[in-house]
């Protein structure tokens, strides 16, 4: 494995964290790099910082009381834990340090996620390509960090679009049009279409052979191409690559 891959391995492994989309046991075996690992601080950081800022640009919204079942449920949070007196916290042993890096990361991203109303809200399943219950949903963060220009991405597994919400309006030099491409894990870039500029909640359609390839560790990029120049050469992006993002699995 190349230096590249481990460092895309452990920025997908650091958002499924922050995103609360790892399982049991890869939570528990991050934690434990948590401690040791100044690299994956850095990235938990990272992620912390992006969906954070994700949030702070957009209106906050009052979830519905079903948004926090789903939230209390995928924490396994109990009335006990939440019940806890301040001084008992308090006194936890230093050696739970772990717990501090899982509490910083769930706050972090359940503030964004909230704020954004976005990311827990289920994604309009369409019955595409899948099965009548897909098992997981995918999901992408773009962040332009000089403009805090951000887009959510969600898409079921197996179905014949994506949904793409921006949180702000991205200036695109005249003559150019933003692309979106899907990388997937060996292979090269698929076209998946216009990719939105302005503020507002999108749908772009996916083939089937596109939906097949969306699994982790594939990214989703975006290009600043030419008006046109996508048509005369689909199979890769002919212009300046903008953002790339990894693409996570979460739980339906």
């Amino acid at each position: 494995m190349t230096s590249h891959e481990k460092n895309d391995n452990l920025t997908l492994d650091a958002g499924e964290y922050v995103l609360g989309t790892a399982g049991p046991e890869e939570r528990d075996a991050f934690e434990q790099r948590l401690e040791k690992d100044s690299e994956a601080r850095r990235e938990v950081a990272y992620w912390e910082h992006r969906l954070g800022s994700l949030g702070l640009g957009l209106a906050p919204v009052q979830p519905p009381s079903a948004v926090w079942g789903r939230v209390s449920k995928a924490l396994s949070l109990n009335s006990d834990d939440t019940a806890a007196p301040a001084a008992a916290r308090a006194q936890a042993p230093a050696a739970n340090s772990s717990r501090f890096w899982r509490g910083a990361a769930i706050a972090a991203s359940l503030v964004a996620l909230v704020l954004g109303g976005m990311l827990l809200s289920q994604p309009t399943y369409h019955h595409g390509f899948g099965e009548p219950n897909p098992p997981h949903a995918y999901t992408s963060i773009v962040y332009d960090d000089p403009t805090g220009t951000g887009w959510l991405v969600t898409a079921w597994a197996g179905d014949d679009e994506m949904q793409v919400v921006a949180t702000g309006d991205y200036q695109v030099p005249e003559g150019k049009v933003l692309r979106a491409w899907l990388k997937p894990a060996d292979g090269e870039p698929m076209p998946l279409g216009a990719w939105p500029h302005n503020k507002g909640g999108y749908a772009i359609a996916l083939s089937e052979s596109t939906v097949q390839r969306m699994a982790p560790p594939a990214k989703l990029m975006v290009s600043l191409e030419d008006v046109g120049a996508t048509e005369q050469a689909p199979s890769a992006p002919a212009g300046e690559l903008l953002w790339s993002a990894p693409i996570l699995s979460r739980p339906s």
